[in-house]
């Protein structure tokens, strides 16, 4: 129904497709008559006046039940001058009087200047606080989670899945996830088409492994691989192109290595007591199939010691990052490096 929309709504934050999805669901909710396309009005934020505004959200709506007003980056534009309220005075005076039939949604795309903050401006503020408004936040989902936990990603899916009626097997959404990171738009189109293909069956890893593209311009695979293969130079250079190009932010990077390394320990310490690749596959949760036998080539030509080093290497970089002793960036390249040294003086695990 209309009435369970707000007169005032703020959508704002990096994350497009959720931003994106939480205005389709507005639309979605006014349009009961089907006319609401006819009764959309859609205004650029910047160079837009308090007296436009009002003169669209005071328009009855043609023929329908509800009218739509659509504002886009206003609040970016505005800034976070504390002025920037008051020059929008007239229609924080208009709002509360505004027509039951008209909605105004603030959608604020996400900003290429990473000091802007859309929350913290007296403008945001100011429309937040007006009566029966609400604030939509759409913060990029994190890919990965605390020990044995999903990742936001990996929460956002099973989500979705659960709303599509989609059954997934165990590993399969941080298989997903693994090959999709954080773009929810490549994600949700990827679950749709591995429905399609189980059919009635779950979904499973192996689907993702056979449908899925390797979406990332350089798999952070290759990143982790090269760090504790001993490859300095390679995982430098897919790290540092990785990084510029805003893909993930380091942390990321940082918690891929540190799980591929607690793997590494557990999969030499389980082959030097001579248990065979399905026991280290129980024991880090790797089913089988490339990841599994990867893990095991690596720990192959791994000493324990070396493994617990190199874990010890990821617990200090943790250290230093969170005490700001380093920053991350930095913190993630010396960490490069120093697991680089290491593997070049390692020593077989046995078989």
């Amino acid at each position: 129904m209309a009435s369970d929309v707000a007169p005032v709504s703020i959508i704002y934050g990096p994350d497009e497709f959720r931003a994106a999805e939480a205005l389709a669901e507005v639309k979605a909710t006014l349009n009961i008559d089907g006319m609401l396309e006819t009764n959309t009005s859609v205004l650029a934020g910047r160079g837009l006046t308090p007296e436009q505004l009002i003169q669209h959200a005071a328009a009855v709506p043609f023929l329908a039940t509800a009218r739509l007003v659509v504002v886009e980056g206003l609040i970016t534009a505005a800034g976070g001058r504390k002025g920037a309220a008051d020059s929008w005075q007239a229609f924080l005076n208009f709002a509360p009087q505004m027509p039951e039939t008209s909605h105004v949604v603030f959608v604020e795309p996400a900003s290429g200047d990473r000091r802007a903050s859309v929350g913290g401006s007296a403008l945001f503020k100011a429309l937040a606080a007006l009566p029966g408004a609400t604030v939509t936040q759409c913060a990029k989902l994190k890919t990965w989670g605390g020990r044995g936990a999903p990742s936001e990603v990996e929460v956002w899916l099973a989500g979705r899945a659960r709303d599509l009626g989609i059954q997934v097997e165990r590993g399969t959404l941080a298989a997903l996830v693994d090959l999709g990171g954080a773009d929810l738009r490549m994600l949700a189109g990827e679950l749709v088409k591995l429905r399609t293909y189980a059919g009635d069956r779950p979904v499973t890893a192996d689907d993702v492994a056979l449908l899925t593209p390797q979406v990332r311009e350089e798999s952070v695979f290759a990143i982790v691989d090269a760090a504790v293969e001993g490859k300095a130079a390679p995982a430098l250079r897919l790290l540092r192109k990785a990084l510029d190009d805003e893909t993930e932010g380091p942390g990321y990077y940082q918690f891929m290595i540190a799980r591929q390394v607690r793997h590494l320990v557990r999969a030499t310490s389980l082959m030097q007591a001579g248990a065979p690749p399905a026991a280290i596959g129980e024991a880090t949760g790797l089913r089988g199939g490339f990841p599994l036998d990867k893990l095991v080539r690596q720990a192959r030509s791994m000493s324990a010691a070396t493994a617990e080093a190199a874990l010890r290497e990821v617990e200090a970089t943790d250290h230093a990052v969170k005490t700001g002793a380093l920053a991350d960036e930095l913190a993630l390249e010396l960490l490069v490096v120093r697991l680089s040294e290491l593997a070049a003086q390692r020593q077989p695990a046995r078989r």
